[in-house]
């Protein structure tokens, strides 16, 4: 999708008014509040206040679900991974392949091309960030007692700081250095454009958020609350973040690993979570399971799920009627990467019954649990009626595992590695040292395939290289940071202040 086509210029003032077009009003960012009103008759009431908040979750479930598939959560997490060979339709082949006569595509992890417009562009991001910045800000000034409760005023806040540091972390894994916003603007279309601010400097500010929403969320008192932020959110959010830095700071500070234990520690110790077996997957990756900790809702019954989207667009016949092929997985890889033909993930997430391919039935279930159609009787309009997953107890073990190994605490690491794998009837590894991180980095990659995480784990455990073939992606590259995505030449336009990232500098088109 080429961005040029959302260009017309549509000027509103927030407060009841918004650019619609991504790069109009000659600024960095043009937001408003999703479905707010005129000041004079809005934030007045929880329901006002509810509905704000609201607005910022649709808009940060927009921002994962970019392109005209909805995969951008996939995009950025899986493609990139090393996992497809071709798309099953053109629209994802495209993704995959890219452009044959330049050979670009995800598959040998070129980020160019306009066709990757809509992945390289920040902008939905921050109209996220703009949204919750309102709440926290509008709601912050209401008065108490328009709310039924101070406890449902202060879990409104703290989602909304939840939101903005959840995106800001998701965007710092893809772009690095961003600009960064942390204040309500009453007047966007005079706001100056913003340098770009370290990841770092991100990062800590994301820190601080969720050491200010841990104090104002409450745990979830039941599965149907997991859309919305809680407390466990914001100890998986913390625990992302350390790990993060601890990364981008060149491993300089072991207190962040520690950091990340002990709120993936809060986590379960709170009693709130449990690790669905493995006869229950098609509940667990459905959603709203014992075992999820945040989603973004896209159920079809609320009607928030995708037209197509990643999940149906994987899948072929039998599964989808009317689809001719699957996508087809790098049979290899995953066969290397699933080795034990007893895991339970292996013979849940792949229908491998047809030689020349490889389905993805993760979402869909083994037999069809998680497949509606929009027409029953007709049995059109396929869709997978599945949440996209954020936080899971079994990925916080796996991180915990993770920065414990790190910290050369070996017992703690396997105890977490080995619940995960016993959950999919492994048998318990007994490796240290060297071997166990791969183990970790290698169980992270078969309990998440597919889930929008396996990139990042790469880049962060330093096993892109690895686990890519060196003509794919060389050492130099990862060196100079390429694993981060360049910035969309078209937000250079309107803010001077803005740099490309160094690896993209001359190489784009």
């Amino acid at each position: 999708m080429i961005l040029s086509k959302y260009r017309a210029l549509s000027i509103f003032l927030l407060g009841g008014m918004l650019c619609t077009g991504l790069f109009s009003c000659k600024k960095l960012l043009d937001l408003k509040p999703e479905g707010s009103v005129y000041e004079g008759v809005y934030w007045k009431t929880q329901d006002d206040a509810t509905s704000g908040l609201m607005g910022a979750y649709s808009l940060l479930r927009k921002s994962l679900t970019l392109g005209g598939q909805g995969m951008s959560n996939f995009v950025f997490g899986d493609f990139t991974a090393g996992v497809f060979t071709e798309g099953g339709d053109y629209a994802l082949n495209f993704l995959v392949k890219g452009d044959q006569y330049y050979g670009t595509g995800l598959n040998v992890n070129d980020f160019r091309g306009d066709y990757l417009d809509d992945f390289q562009t920040w902008t939905p991001f921050y109209k996220t960030i703009t949204q919750a910045n309102t709440v926290i800000e509008k709601v912050g000034k209401m008065p108490d007692n328009v709310f039924k409760t101070p406890a449902d005023k202060r879990k409104i806040i703290g989602e909304a700081y939840f939101i903005r540091a959840y995106t800001y972390f998701y965007m710092v894994r893809i772009w690095g250095d961003l600009p960064l916003v942390l204040q309500f603007d009453p007047d966007p279309v005079s706001s100056k454009n913003i340098a770009r601010t370290s990841e770092v400097t991100v990062l800590d500010s994301c820190v601080v958020d969720m050491n200010k929403a841990v104090k104002l969320l409450n745990w979830k008192t039941s599965n149907e609350e997991i859309v919305r932020a809680d407390k466990g959110a914001a100890f998986a959010l913390m625990a992302h973040l350390n790990r993060w830095k601890y990364f981008v700071t060149k491993d300089a500070d072991q207190g962040l690993l520690n950091n990340a234990v002990a709120a993936i520690d809060s986590i379960t110790a709170s009693g709130k979570y449990m690790l669905e077996p493995a006869s229950n997957f098609a509940r667990l990756f459905k959603g709203k399971s014992s075992e999820g900790i945040f989603e973004i809702n896209t159920s079809f019954g609320q009607g928030e799920y995708q037209e197509s989207g990643f999940y149906n667009y994987t899948l072929g016949i039998p599964y989808i009627p009317g689809q001719s092929k699957s996508t087809i997985f790098d049979r290899e890889m995953v066969n290397a990467i699933f080795a034990d033909d007893s895991d339970a993930r292996y013979n849940y997430y792949f229908d491998r019954s047809k030689p020349e391919d490889m389905i993805l039935t993760k979402y869909i279930g083994k037999n069809k649990q998680n497949l509606t159609f929009k027409d029953p009787n007709a049995q059109t309009g396929a869709v997978i009626d599945c949440n996209i997953s954020i936080f899971r107890l079994a990925e916080m073990l796996l991180l915990r595992a993770e920065c414990n190994a790190l910290l050369n605490k070996d017992g703690q690491a396997l105890t977490d590695l080995n619940e995960v794998k016993r959950r999919s009837n492994l048998e318990n590894y007994a490796g240290s040292g060297e071997d166990l991180r791969y183990e970790i980095f290698d169980e992270t990659f078969r309990e998440l395939f597919c889930e929008g995480h396996t990139w990042y784990d790469m880049v962060r455990n330093k096993m892109v290289v690895d686990y890519l073939d060196a003509s794919r992606f060389p050492q130099s590259r990862y060196d100079e940071e390429g694993w981060k995505w360049p910035i969309n030449r078209g937000l250079f336009v309107d803010n001077k202040q803005l740099t490309q990232n160094k690896y993209w500098i001359g190489k784009l088109r």
